[in-house]
């Protein structure tokens, strides 16, 4: 019986990647309606000084900041995307996102997406965001999601939503172990949400954030973009949420043998989040657009590459998190 439910969820899976929907990197849905009261900050960490890379990251990021402008109508000028960023570039980047939604208050909606590594404190257990320049055995080089979440909080925001396509365990995207991690997976705690906030994690807090390598995407991003794409954009939260959840826990389980489970965080006794929708009008379009190439990565990871030394500089070797890869997706 055992064996006849793997093949079923495996023949799912293949179904759903292989047969019934174009690729979510070039055929997009486009909406006609735009959505100027959206403001957003992507970050994408591919490349890092003391860290084994964080494959499909710089991937994760364009062409999430694709869906927004595309699905969800949001204007390019109200989104700043960074690769490779350091902490000052994080926190300059946050620090606009709270200037903006101070002068727009509850009209203003923010949105908050991280590819990259995270990493646990040791001692503490906290949660950490680990810029490209940081070191996963300092925890005062990455950003607390603690102190992440406080400030997001406190934004006077309509809605602020927050994708974090990362693991705090330890683990690499490739499964084995940062620096720091010492060859066992830490359980981070899951810092409070407060304020109107809703926080998308990839992973639980001992698990594994893995790359879907057919798709050159995290795998958590992937489903993200995909329901994205089915949809046109007019998904309520609670639906977005199932959905990743579902997907994301079959896939890893068939193609990794290793459980990976998206989680949501919201404040104490709020269901009101699922209601909330990406985008009010679905998009009725489709655009073919060209795949996304990755501009050759920022001189601070540049200097880090070279100074690093050959076992560093082998893709995808032993660091703490894990990243993706995509095929094609149809609709």
């Amino acid at each position: 019986m055992k064996r006849l439910i793997f093949l079923t969820m495996a023949f799912t899976v293949f179904i759903q990647m292989g047969w019934a929907q174009k690729d979510v990197d070039t055929y997009v849905a486009v909406n006609e309606v735009e959505d100027p009261n959206t403001f957003a900050v992507i970050i994408s960490n591919e490349h890092y000084k003391h860290e084994a890379a964080v494959p499909f990251a710089l991937n994760d990021g364009a062409i999430f900041k694709r869906y927004l402008i595309k699905t969800l109508g949001v204007p390019e000028q109200n989104i700043k995307y960074v690769a490779d960023a350091s902490l000052n570039d994080m926190n300059y980047n946050l620090a606009w996102l709270e200037k903006i939604i101070n002068v727009k208050k509850q009209q203003a909606r923010a949105i908050v997406y991280y590819s990259g590594h995270g990493m646990p404190d040791e001692d503490s257990k906290k949660a950490y965001l680990l810029p490209v320049d940081g070191y996963s055995t300092e925890p005062s080089s990455g950003l607390s999601t603690e102190v992440l979440y406080k400030r997001l909080g406190a934004m006077p925001a309509k809605q602020t939503l927050v994708f974090l396509d990362a693991c705090f365990s330890g683990s690499k995207r490739e499964g084995d172990m940062m620096k720091a991690a010492r060859g066992v997976a830490i359980k981070a705690k899951s810092a409070p949400v407060t304020g109107n906030m809703v926080v998308f994690s990839a992973a639980q807090g001992n698990e594994t954030a893995y790359p879907l390598k057919s798709k050159e995407h995290g795998l958590f991003t992937y489903f993200l973009l995909d329901k994205l794409q089915k949809s046109g954009g007019a998904v309520s939260l609670g639906d977005l949420s199932d959905y990743v959840t579902e997907k994301v826990s079959e896939t890893s389980i068939v193609t990794n043998d290793k459980s990976q489970t998206p989680t949501v965080t919201a404040p104490v006794g709020s269901t009101d989040w699922r209601k909330w929708m990406m985008a009010d009008k679905a998009a009725k379009k489709f655009e073919n657009m060209p795949k996304f190439v990755p501009t050759t990565q920022t001189p601070a990871a540049q200097q880090g590459a070279q100074q690093a030394t050959p076992a560093q500089q082998r893709p995808a070797q032993k660091s703490f998190l894990k990243r993706r890869t995509t095929t094609t997706n149809e609709e």
